[in-house]
């Protein structure tokens, strides 16, 4: 459906679900809605980016901009009748869109290796790859929300102990073998819970096998609404970890 140019257009007929699915989240206030973007799969936004994003929330907003929990930058307050062209300019520089509803949302990275003195491993290279390879990206429809967050080390700043797949890299004690360990099922908001965490250290390699079979043993097997967690506690930890590593 394309954007009103009737502004006296009633609130009825607007897909709101479909705008979320494209970034656009309806605020409180009548008429305006908060573009939401995503961190790039590399980690960073570039210069670029960035003053894009200040101009658009110049030109179309108030000039203010919102970082989220999940690393991305929101602009609040643009209005319904702009979202196109606004669609148009952020894609002009290769800004991706988050998401809100029952989908992937967008993976949370700590900067690893790449500058932290504390990284063990290269966390921005295995959120492309989760990408890129497995085609794993934000927006994917799934049965609800659905959050994949990646440490560099066992601080874990990055909470992947409370995502729905946690990842952080991890040192093998005496052995100096570095890996990951990897968390499934974890959630926070209103039922909070830990994830379970997988019993071995595993290669980047074998973090995607994981990563793709959870994701759709999830999709196929999940009842609509019922988060990661939910499903493994109706199944049992054993049954659930028999199936997924199949």
């Amino acid at each position: 459906m394309g954007i009103r140019k009737d502004l006296n257009m009633a609130s009825a007929d607007i897909d709101y679900d479909n705008l979320k699915k494209r970034g656009f989240l309806k605020q409180r206030q009548e008429g305006f809605f908060v573009l939401r973007t995503r961190m790039p799969s590399s980690g960073i936004y570039t210069k670029d980016q960035l003053k894009k994003l200040a101009g658009i929330s110049e030109k179309y907003a108030k000039g203010i901009l919102h970082a989220t929990v999940r690393q991305g930058l929101e602009v609040p307050f643009v209005k319904y009748e702009d979202i196109n062209e606004v669609e148009r300019e952020i894609a002009s520089v290769g800004i991706d869109t988050g998401t809100s509803g029952p989908r992937l949302r967008a993976t949370t990275v700590c900067p690893g290796n790449n500058w932290c003195k504390q990284g063990l491993v290269d966390t921005f290279s295995l959120a492309a790859r989760i990408e890129k390879e497995l085609g794993l990206k934000c927006g994917l429809d799934l049965p609800h929300k659905f959050k994949i967050s990646i440490s560099g080390c066992t601080n874990a700043c990055a909470r992947p102990q409370a995502s729905d797949i946690g990842i952080h890299g991890h040192h093998g004690g005496q052995s100096k073998e570095i890996g990951y360990a990897v968390y499934v099922g974890g959630r926070g908001g209103r039922m909070p819970g830990p994830g379970i965490k997988l019993e071995k250290v595993y290669s980047e390699d074998e973090v995607l096998r994981v990563v793709e079979n959870v994701v759709r043993f999830y999709k196929e097997r999940a009842k609509p609404r019922q988060r990661l967690g939910a499903l493994i506690e109706e199944l049992g930890k054993d049954s659930f970890l028999k199936e997924v590593s199949k």
